[in-house]
């Protein structure tokens, strides 16, 4: 998994030559964050060639979080111009900034404690014993018994002593409460190395959910504990708590009812469903219904996807739970580079005269996967004020996938296009992208703007009546999950940019929900 060395920020890249081998499917590592603000999308993605210069010239966007905009990093907008007499209202859509690489802060002085359980109350008691001891170590240590006696009859003492005489010198840190589900074991491996990696950073009460066999018997092995460190820049000791429970037979189908007794009062829940989410199922609902924030990975979605797109829409429109998505995450540096060749003047007046819409999206089997290529069209039909008039159909003696958009006036092609994974890193998912085109322009003039992937680089371009107009280049990374789970224990709250690209691609996609 994941591990701590540091990752500079990054400058323009190349347009060529290969990446490294290990490079996994849309990710973009991005750059640290300042003391005081978002990543910065112009580490990432740079420009170059005639007109675009430094990329600057769009005004600057908020953050994806819908609430307050915390940590907004000024970035490319992608917005369609009011047309005279159409009627309709421009839109200011930013991309959105992607996750805060974990930083490396050198050695902690660490203490730990475990304990085991078989019940939701001996899990609560044994945490209030480890606690007790924690305390008393912390307070005590090195004491001569005469001294220990003189502390606790010291009345500035008084307020830590609890019924147990013990002095609580150490404090619960925790800021949230994460709820993770892993149902299979080497999915639970994966989470409990992104919960350690970001135990300092995040202090929270972590409570992983293992379920096993639905037809053994019913049984909860528990296994709790407490961990405080202390960073040698700082004198404040962090603590974080992990339970993790491994349940089975009935006992693995009431997981809500696991976690609900073991949540800290007052403070946000997010759930992290690290496998393919069973979006509309029982288990996901009633723990959503305890939870302020969902956190999945529409990679991760089985077949085509379109049946989890159309259950996702349903469960945001719902507005009672907000929701981040690792996979859309990804997506970011491809909206980053098309939305910031649209900085050039010449282009930005452009968008409403948009024709045509092609995706190119890996397939290495038989089955195209959806989600990504639907979340990134979702987001440019929400930016252009675009409605699905067709849903995607197959294309006649064709393996495309072919939908309408409409402004109200005219229609637009939009074309999904599987491609073979000849030449791709092996570890490229299916259905990544691998090239996004938009044909625009008004009569005789023609208009191109493209995002393609060759390994880890992208490279944006736009061309006016075949002349290069505008460049811009970025670099994928190797995928880690820490980064994007941090960015979404960062921002807690709705993303609303996420949330109307979700409804738009579901409907895209509908023709093939079941």
């Amino acid at each position: 998994m994941a591990d701590d060395t540091p990752r500079p920020g990054r400058g323009p890249a190349p347009d060529h030559g290969p990446g490294p081998q290990e490079e996994h499917e849309g990710s973009v590592r991005p750059a640290p964050r300042e003391a005081h603000g978002g990543s910065d999308a112009r580490e990432r993605a740079a420009g170059s060639g005639q007109g675009s210069g430094s990329g600057q010239g769009a005004a600057p966007g908020g953050a994806a979080d819908g609430r307050d905009g915390n940590d907004a990093a000024k970035v490319p907008e992608l917005r369609a111009s009011r047309r005279e007499g159409s009627g309709r209202r421009r839109r200011n859509l930013p991309v959105p900034v992607t996750a805060t690489p974990i930083q490396p802060a050198g050695p902690e002085t660490t203490h730990h404690w475990d304990a085991r359980a078989e019940s939701v109350s001996e899990i609560e008691s044994e945490l209030a014993r480890i606690w007790g001891l924690a305390a008393r170590e912390a307070s005590l240590e090195g004491m001569t018994p005469s001294a220990e006696a003189d502390a606790y009859g010291d009345p500035r003492f008084a307020p830590r002593i609890d019924q147990s005489r013990d002095i609580r010198v150490r404090a619960r840190t925790s800021v949230l409460t994460l709820v993770v589900v892993a149902t299979r074991p080497e999915t639970l491996e994966r989470t409990l190395d992104v919960i350690a990696e970001l135990a300092g950073r995040h202090p929270s009460r972590a409570i992983i959910l293992a379920p096993g066999d639905p037809d053994g018997p019913p049984a909860l092995d528990a296994r709790i504990s407490l961990e405080c460190m202390v960073r040698p820049a700082s004198v404040a000791e962090t603590c974080a708590e992990r339970i993790l429970m491994m349940a089975s037979g009935e006992t693995a189908q009431h997981l809500a009812g696991l976690a609900t007794p073991l949540l800290i009062h007052d403070l946000p829940v997010v759930l992290w469903w690290a496998d393919d989410p069973p979006l509309g199922s029982r288990q996901l609902r009633e723990l959503t219904e305890t939870c302020d924030q969902l956190l999945i990975d529409s990679g991760a979605f089985r077949d085509d996807g379109a049946t989890r797109l159309a259950a996702l829409a349903v469960l945001v429109s719902g507005g009672q739970v907000a929701v981040h998505d690792v996979g859309w995450m990804r997506l970011t540096l491809w909206r980053e580079l098309l939305g910031g060749l649209f900085d050039h003047p010449l282009l930005l007046p452009e968008l409403p005269s948009l024709r045509s819409v092609r995706l190119n999206v890996l397939r290495p089997g038989a089955t195209l996967r959806l989600s990504k290529a639907a979340l990134f069209a979702g987001w440019l039909a929400s930016a252009l004020d675009l409605d699905v008039a067709h849903p995607l159909e197959p294309k006649r003696n064709s393996e495309s996938l072919v939908g309408v958009w409409t402004d109200g006036h005219r229609e637009i092609r939009v074309e999904f296009r599987p491609v073979p994974s000849v030449g791709q890193v092996a570890s490229v998912a299916n259905g990544s992208l691998q090239r996004v085109e938009l044909e625009l322009g008004r009569g005789r003039r023609q208009i191109r703007a493209r995002v393609s992937r060759n390994a880890d680089h992208l490279l944006a371009t736009a061309d006016w009546d075949g002349a290069e107009v505008a460049r811009r280049a970025g670099r994928l990374e190797p995928f880690d999950e820490g980064p994007y789970v941090a960015e979404s224990l960062n921002k807690l709250g709705h993303d609303r940019i996420f949330e109307e690209s979700v409804a738009r691609a579901a409907r895209l996609v509908s023709g093939h929900a079941s």
